[in-house]
């Protein structure tokens, strides 16, 4: 008999909830495991199962509420795990280590809050074939946006399609980005040491053809650190690069220069860099292409980062690193896709011999 006034209360609660309250929830996410062969000289090989050979292995839930007057309020909680075992992808964040913001939308554009990508790795995809995925593949080698860095405390404006124009910017007032730690040596300080971090990017074009611009900076409080020592620098990231798209076949190029430090660190895929080159600058650029035969798309690109005289690795100017990459992807359906690429790295800043080479083969399903 209890359960009668239960029910008659909750029915009656929503049919006295405005039309333009409805929701929806969403659960999504991605998995993603292959075979992986990597190589490095003078630290041998290893081959094994890997998971994110194509993209990260993750689920989340995102939502949308009409609020009426042309307002939603947005949401998004996504975490990572490791599809060959099982744990979490990104340790000590807990469940949705990679992302939470609650936002709202209108005519206006939209405002997000929370932990986020930066503004210019929301756009800079487009310069690569490979996005900003694919492990030592992806444009990360040269181009720091694309190792997607996301920050904590980060307040992000995107702005409508104006035209084939839209613009976004981010300020993460406390973005704990991946190298960078509060105190040194391990010694955590009452006051927090907060990175700072400022990312804006433009994009105009269709569907045939992008052109995107970004500028990003970091400031780095007296405290912060990164691996464990305070540098004095004020890393900056120039960028400009872009698509076009001819039949089956589309082209992609981009340039970024960097001042001072990765914004994000060295790419995780990549041994042979360093994250901070204070007075230095490293110019990156890449260059590939993109050809669709039926249901399959053929990848192939050239990466290179040119560090220059200022840039030095134990006491030596640095040397030009180069990465190589052809890949091929074929869908099964509109959820589930094979991939198989291989990836040679070109020298390094500390020996201009050095090299790597990295083969997956692998399956992504979507849900």
């Amino acid at each position: 008999m209890k359960r009668y006034p239960l029910a008659f209360a909750i029915a009656a609660s929503s049919v006295s909830m405005p039309a333009h309250s409805a929701s929806e929830v969403q659960l999504y996410g991605a998995i993603d495991a292959g075979y992986q062969y990597l190589h490095i000289k003078g630290l041998g090989h290893s081959s094994g199962l890997v998971s994110g050979g194509q993209g990260a292995s993750r689920f989340g839930l995102r939502g949308i509420e009409d609020l009426g007057d042309g307002l939603k309020a947005r949401f998004q909680l996504e975490g990572s795990f490791d599809a060959t075992n099982g744990k979490a992808g990104v340790p000590g964040r807990g469940v949705f280590g990679r992302t939470t913001w609650l936002g709202l939308e209108g005519d206006f554009g939209e405002f997000r809050m929370g932990r986020q990508t930066l503004a210019a790795s929301d756009m800079t995809d487009v310069f690569s074939p490979f996005g900003s995925s694919y492990k030592l593949a992806g444009a990360g080698s040269a181009i720091n946006s694309n190792t997607t860095p996301r920050a904590d405390n980060t307040l992000k404006f995107i702005s409508p399609n104006l035209g084939g124009f839209q613009a976004t910017a981010s300020y993460a007032f406390d973005a704990h980005l991946a190298q960078n730690k509060d105190g040194l040596n391990g010694t955590f300080l009452d006051k927090d040491a907060q990175d700072r971090v400022f990312s804006g990017a433009a994009s105009y074009g269709s569907q045939a053809w992008k052109l995107v611009a970004y500028y990003q900076q970091a400031t780095l409080e007296s405290h912060t650190s990164s691996f464990g020592k305070h540098y004095d620098v004020s890393p900056r990231e120039y960028g400009l690069g872009g698509k076009v798209t001819f039949g089956p076949t589309t082209l992609h190029a981009g340039w970024a220069q960097h001042r001072d430090a990765y914004i994000n660190g060295v790419h995780p895929n990549n041994l042979g860099q360093a994250s901070v080159f204070r007075g230095g600058v490293v110019n990156g650029y890449t260059l590939g292409a993109s050809h669709e035969i039926g249901a399959g798309k053929l990848l192939g690109q050239v990466q290179w980062n040119a560090p220059n005289r200022d840039v030095h690795w134990l006491g030596k100017r640095a040397h030009d690193q180069k990465v190589y990459s052809v890949g091929y992807s074929h869908g099964l359906s509109k959820r589930t896709n094979v991939y198989t690429y291989v990836a040679y790295l070109d020298g390094a800043w500390y020996d201009k011999d050095w090299n790597a080479t990295q083969f997956i083969v692998g399956m992504q399903h979507r849900f």
